[in-house]
């Protein structure tokens, strides 16, 4: 009698709990590291799942320690079964640190584990590009684009590719293309303007970062572009609202920084162009331009 009334009751309770536990174990992975203990915890409770390792390296790189970031993924590499999704990122560490016959030597370890890897191929573009082998790149870009005609990384890779091999036209052309079947990417109107900029067609690469803001008003780097023209067309406190409008929204936007710093240091704001120039450099831009301005 006492199973009969009571047994119902704990199987119901316990039907409950695991959806909880799952969603529980979900988020977790689905939660990014925010520093060094705790990506060390995680591989330490999970060392067979891949995703952990991954989720370490990205926030090592994200402070700029590839050669840990390197280490943790080689670790997960000798442990866990073959991930492409891990190989890929320890591509990237490589190339982070120019070891690249390393990094293309790994990522195309990835495509023998998945040959449909879109990411894998995105990478191994990037690296065939960085070692000066233009054509392979862009063959390795399309493949990407084949696999995963519904997302945008590949295509904008491609069309950043053909204007790498200055292939400008060609480049307009199939960045347009791809805008007919997707006239909502802020992504792809981004590329076409750095088509026309490429070009020299100021006014209407411009005229295309409007139409991103368009489809997304809070884009930083559209705001930054828009104060890269600007300055160019000698307009510097149009510049300086534009940059300043990039950095409120993404404070680590080196070009909108960069781009406020030129602006600032035209204005005669001497202080705060070198404030933005020094935040520019730090993300890895030459600001020669502002030090001979302000006479630093």
């Amino acid at each position: 009698m006492y199973r009969s009334i009571f047994a119902p009751s704990i199987r119901f309770r316990c039907l409950i709990l695991v959806p909880i536990l799952l969603l529980m174990a979900s988020a977790v992975q689905a939660a990014p590291v925010y520093s060094r203990v705790e990506g060390e915890a995680r591989i330490g409770e999970f060392p067979q799942e891949a995703l952990y390792y991954i989720q370490y390296a990205d926030y090592l790189m994200g402070v700029g320690d590839y050669k840990n970031a390197t280490r943790i993924l080689q670790k997960g590499k000798a442990r866990v079964t073959p991930s492409a999704d891990l190989l890929v990122k320890l591509g990237e560490a490589y190339e982070g640190q120019e070891l690249m016959a390393r990094a293309q030597s790994v990522t195309r370890e990835a495509l023998r584990v998945n040959p449909d890897h879109m990411r894998a191929h995105v990478r191994m573009g990037e690296i065939y590009f960085r070692m000066g082998w233009n054509e392979s790149g862009l063959e390795s870009y399309r493949q990407a684009v084949d696999l995963a005609p519904e997302e945008d990384l590949p295509k904008v890779r491609l069309v950043g590719g053909l204007c790498e091999d200055e292939q400008l036209v060609a480049a307009e052309d199939q960045c347009l293309e791809f805008i007919s079947t997707n006239a909502q990417s802020p992504d792809l109107w981004l590329s076409l303007g750095n088509v026309f900029e490429k070009q020299e067609k100021r006014r209407q690469a411009f005229t295309t970062y409007g139409q991103v803001l368009t489809i997304d008003p809070e884009n930083s780097q559209a705001y930054a572009r828009q104060g890269r023209l600007f300055c160019e067309f000698g307009q510097f406190q149009a510049a300086e609202s534009a940059c300043r409008r990039a950095v409120e929204l993404e404070p680590g936007n080196a070009l909108g920084h960069a781009y406020l710093g030129i602006a600032c240091a035209k204005l005669g704001n001497n202080d705060q162009a070198r404030i933005h120039a020094e935040l520019a450099e730090n993300g890895g831009m030459n600001m020669v331009a502002v030090w001979k301005i302000i006479g630093n």
